[in-house]
């Protein structure tokens, strides 16, 4: 089969690789689509980050590895003891891969297992390849009214939604979100859904465009080092009830710190390649809390419900790109900031026969 594979720092190949039998306990996907992450981009530039030199403790599995965690899949093979599901059942996965009897594990906050592995990164398989093996628990089935398209986007949604939760508001308050890329797309998404007045800042004019599209009433440009009084103005002067860091970059956990109400919350989903510099008087005079997020967390059912209720179009954001154009086509033009929301269809990889 056709798999995109790791094998570090700005070398990803397109390689025939043996197609994986479902173990016990385990399904057999066909992959559908399989979106292009922002931790792909941050491995395959500046990497190896999650993926791994050495033997993953939980699963063994090291360098080179396939890449792909954003997927949806179809069955087309299940392992012993699986029987709550069908061949043909379209299915998102959630791709995590945990110890199962750790403290946290147990008490149901099992993204922070210490063993914790992500299929796509340090498990066997990926969702970049015609088929790939995941545990049962990791699989999502989903309702019939959704397209294999939204089930690759059930992920990222997932970890917006987990998000929008730590933002800790309610309707009516404010949120402001700084990063329009996907996962700010999805905080927007689910905290509109919940009556919060959001406000979004990027600096790419190609994506101020984009959110405008999507229905954010105020879209701001943090080029002009003034989004911080335009926050305070837009707010009566107190600030936003909550501020989300989507970016990645100094400039916007600074503005998302700054530009938050006394009391209120800091929230950073997006990951920071460089240590941050904080202000201990910023802290100490805004009282803000500050808080990550890791991972989604139980998440997915909620996410698949809303998005069959229509809480998260992908029409204006989202575009489909063919498998051998990965590269090219996927990785290069993200890396530039060229598109918002890149999925790639797998069914598009010719067979070994065609080529």
């Amino acid at each position: 089969m056709r798999a995109a594979v790791y094998h570090g720092r700005q070398d990803l190949r397109l390689e025939e690789v043996p197609e994986p039998s479902a173990g016990a306990g385990e399904i057999k996907l066909k992959v559908l689509y399989n979106g292009i992450c922002g931790s792909d981009l941050h491995e395959y530039y500046d990497g190896p980050i999650t993926t791994r030199v050495t033997p993953h403790p939980l699963t063994a599995v090291k360098n080179p590895v396939i890449l792909g965690h954003e997927l949806c899949g179809e069955v087309v093979d299940v392992g012993a003891g699986v029987e709550d599901l069908e061949l043909g059942d379209r299915v998102a996965v959630e791709p995590v891969e945990t110890c199962g009897h750790c403290l946290y594990c147990t008490s149901g906050q099992y993204n922070h297992c210490g063993l914790l592995a992500f299929h796509g990164y340090n498990r066997n398989g990926g969702g970049l390849a015609q088929f790939t093996v995941v545990r049962r628990s990791m699989a999502h089935k989903l309702p019939s009214s959704l397209s294999p398209m939204q089930g690759a986007l059930i992920e990222p949604m997932a970890v917006a939604w987990r998000t929008a939760d730590r933002c800790g508001v309610e309707a009516g308050q404010t949120a402001v979100i700084h990063g329009g890329g996907p996962i700010g797309i999805g905080v927007y998404f689910t905290l509109r859904r919940r009556g919060v007045r959001v406000i979004m800042s990027d600096p790419s004019p190609a994506r101020r465009t984009v959110l405008k599209s999507l229905g954010v009433a105020v879209v701001l440009d943090p080029r002009d080092g003034k989004v911080v009084s335009a926050i305070k103005d837009l707010t009566g002067g107190r600030g936003a009830d909550a501020s989300v860091d989507a970016a990645g970059v100094s400039a916007s956990f600074q503005a998302a710190l700054l530009g938050t109400a006394v009391d209120g919350n800091v929230v950073v989903v997006a990951i920071h390649t460089r240590p941050l510099e904080i202000g201990p008087m910023d802290i100490l005079m805004s009282e803000a809390r500050i808080t990550g997020v890791a991972l989604s967390c139980n998440a997915f059912p909620s996410v698949i419900q809303e998005m069959a209720a229509g809480a998260y179009p992908a029409e204006g954001w989202v575009e489909t790109i063919p498998f051998e154009g990965l590269v090219r086509d996927g990785f290069e033009r993200l890396h530039r900031q060229e598109g918002t929301k890149i999925l790639v269809d797998i069914s598009t990889a010719p067979t070994p026969s065609a080529r």
